[in-house]
């Protein structure tokens, strides 16, 4: 049902361009003040706009997929070098490693579900160098050392994420595409049509076609809309599994 939720909450808006459609040519007897193939070079360039904007969105998007694995990889990787470092050093308690990674990990999942801000987010990855700094200080420095770029590799990940989280892509390109949205449907209602059949079906779907498309793309570029239950607020979104499934398995482990 979630696939289907952008085309159902876009209907109403094609219904409500349909009906003003119907109104002028029922209602006040005027069918129109421009023939529909005089319109054809703006809809020609609200396609190849609109085509544009989505290469942009979808580049952005494949990247973004990647991120939720990267980010469980490097966390798994963690937690082995925790295993190493804490092994024949009674100094260094494996399950206390791993809760402090645990913590670490739900404040990931947290800050993806918009429950806690960036800044405590990047807050608590400085924090857990101090684990890092732990195993120095037992005599685990090779291990620390392996840890450091690991968690620079997190640091890095979460930055990517945040931005694609904060930023839109190209927003004068987003106010042009608006534009001429709002010129085709405007052209569409004053368009006349060779037939009453042709009117009735092409204003429907050119509507739905912009409209659609236009929302789509926004939801695209944001792919980490989460409410803070877990729901994704759009149709869109990446998939966050690979974290909360390491998550599990690290859950059991701590237990």
């Amino acid at each position: 049902m979630l696939k289907w939720k952008l085309m159902l909450t876009t209907l109403p808006v094609v219904a409500a361009v349909t009906a003003v459609k119907a109104g002028l040519e029922f209602g006040a007897g005027w069918s129109g003040a421009v023939e529909f193939a005089d319109v054809g070079v703006v809809v020609t360039a609200g396609v190849f706009l609109t085509g544009f904007l989505l290469a942009g969105t979808i580049a952005d998007y494949k990247e973004a997929e990647k991120i939720p694995g990267q980010i469980a990889t490097t966390l798994e990787v963690l937690e082995e070098i925790l295993v190493l470092a804490s092994s024949n050093r009674p100094a260094l308690s494996l399950p206390e490693l791993r809760r402090s990674l645990l913590a670490l990990t739900d404040l990931i999942s947290d800050w993806f579900y918009t429950r806690k801000t960036s800044a405590v987010m990047f807050e608590a990855l400085g924090e857990f160098n101090l684990v890092l700094q732990s195993l120095e200080k037992n005599g685990a420095g090779p291990y620390a050392s392996r840890g450091v770029p690991q968690l620079a590799n997190l640091r890095l990940n979460l930055s990517r994420a945040d931005v694609i989280k904060r930023t839109s892509f190209l927003p004068p390109a987003y106010a042009l595409l608006e534009t001429v949205l709002a010129l085709v449907v405007g052209l569409i209602l004053t368009a006349k049509y060779k037939s009453m059949l042709a009117e009735f079906v092409l204003v429907p779907v050119l509507t739905l076609i912009y409209v659609y498309m236009l929302r789509l793309i926004r939801d695209v570029d944001d792919p980490f809309d989460y409410a803070p239950d877990g729901q994704k607020r759009g149709g869109a979104e990446v998939e966050l599994f690979p974290i909360a499934e390491y998550r599990e398995r690290l859950f059991r482990r701590v237990g």
